[in-house]
């Protein structure tokens, strides 16, 4: 019997034949009508693709002060054919993985002068882990921490040096911030031998600890800049108001940084969000900022998170107490990168239609498709010029109903109708009054 000979596929192959099988799949076909479009901006692609491809696009300030809120309004369109081409629109977030090791602590003890050390067990080889969080009850400390691994728990090496760890604490106002967890590059050791660098400080009050595997993709910021449109300083309530405004809406941010040159300051501030300067959303209730430089603890928190928004203006209040009022020198709006990836010919001509606000994010099959293609170190392609569709006519009114157009027609036709009833009814009872027999005459 002769067999006949398989067909074998490597991984690479089959994504480049998947990405390929997508480029030339039939253009997307969804709700676009080019006159239902205010704006576009050209995409040229000519001079980052050299073949077919899948191209990155970031939308800039133009796309977000102009179109739908959600950017659900964005269609890449050939222009030669006016057909729409498939997206991906990607906000990077990041993402976080994170699995617990069941460790088992041993040998914990202190060298006075010199560190606190202890020794995690793994309890078996080869599992993987990079990350380790130190239990402990103490407060008001900063201690450098050294990670060494070992197979067999007799012979060590430095997995890192440069770990640190602090607490800081004031009781009085209700205030903690700290950060007791390690990282270190991934290793496979089933045993970790820990040191507090302690020196001369009273060593740490160490209850245990746990170690992870973490896998973590950064999220990616960018930044928007923003204006400082009104300073008030309020006697009364002991508190400098500062109005900002980021010249549109549409921005979509979820952070606050302030440059501030002063030092070892702390101040509780509360933020809020608006469209028009005129009504408020609470953003923030309470939020504290600080800089801290001292022989005990140095530390910084010049920004300020809230739920993402897109509002425009923003209203900081910082309360002074009776400390000086702070300088605020400049601020910075930062929120998660947005960019759109689409397949694109080296010969087109691409443009990104925006400005509809009722039109519906499209879906397309190219969702299902992209997480098995390579979208690493894509070419990024630029956007042109903010430009105006001379097709545009805006959305088609439909005609009014006929009654609407004529409104005194139906209650004409109603009285007409009740007219016509009521004569017939009159003559058809003369009728009847001279056909029927009168009523008999009472005794």
């Amino acid at each position: 019997m002769v067999r006949k000979p398989r067909l074998r596929f490597k991984l690479p192959a089959v994504l480049a034949l998947a990405t390929l099988l997508l480029l030339a799949a039939p253009i997307a076909s969804a709700d676009f009508s080019v006159q239902l479009w205010q704006f576009f901006k050209p995409v040229p692609v000519s001079d980052v693709l050299l073949e077919t491809s899948l191209v990155e696009v970031v939308p800039d300030t133009d796309v977000f002060a102009n179109a739908a809120p959600t950017l659900s309004d964005l269609r890449v369109v050939e222009e030669n054919n006016q057909q729409e081409v498939p997206y991906i629109l990607l906000v990077e977030r990041g993402e976080q993985r994170r699995a617990s090791v069941s460790v088992t602590m041993q040998d914990l003890g202190t060298v006075p002068g010199q560190d606190t050390s202890f020794v995690l067990d793994l309890n078996q080889q080869g599992t993987l882990h990079n990350e380790l969080e130190i239990g402990t009850s103490s407060e008001n400390f900063q201690r450098d921490i050294v990670v060494e691994g070992s197979e067999d728990g007799e012979n060590w090496r430095v997995l890192d040096e440069s770990g640190q760890i602090f607490d800081f604490t004031i009781t009085e106002r209700g205030f903690t911030t700290r950060d007791t967890r390690v990282k270190y590059p991934s290793s496979t050791a089933r045993y970790l031998r820990v040191r507090i660098i302690d020196g001369e400080l009273p060593p740490l009050d160490v209850q245990g600890a746990v170690v992870f595997f973490a896998q973590q993709i950064q999220p990616r910021q960018t930044e928007y800049p923003i204006n400082i449109s009104e300073r008030v300083e309020d006697t009364t309530r002991r508190s400098t108001q500062l109005v900002l405004d980021l010249g549109n809406q549409g921005f979509p941010t979820n952070s606050l940084s302030l440059t501030i040159p002063q030092e070892n300051f702390y101040r509780r501030v509360r933020l809020e969000g608006s469209y028009d300067n005129q009504f408020w959303a609470l953003l923030r209730q309470s939020e504290n900022l600080y800089v801290f430089n001292t022989p005990k603890f140095v530390g910084r928190q010049l920004s300020i998170g809230y739920p993402e928004s897109r509002h425009r203006y923003f209203r900081l209040t910082i309360f002074n107490e009776d400390d000086a009022p702070l300088t605020v020198t400049s601020v910075e709006a930062g929120g998660f990168l947005r960019k759109l990836i689409f397949p694109a010919e080296p010969g087109g001509s691409y443009r990104l239609y925006y400005g509809n606000s009722d039109a519906g994010a499209p879906s397309y099959e190219l969702k299902h498709i992209f997480p098995y293609l390579v979208t690493e170190d894509l070419p990024v392609a630029g956007l042109g010029a903010h430009t105006g569709n001379p097709q545009f006519t805006g959305p088609t009114v439909p005609p009014k109903p006929f009654t609407d157009r004529y409104p005194w027609l139906l209650p004409t036709v109603v009285a007409i109708a009740a007219l016509l009833i009521g004569v017939f009814l009159t003559s058809l009872f003369r009728q009847l009054k001279g056909i029927l027999p009168p009523p008999p005459a009472s005794e």
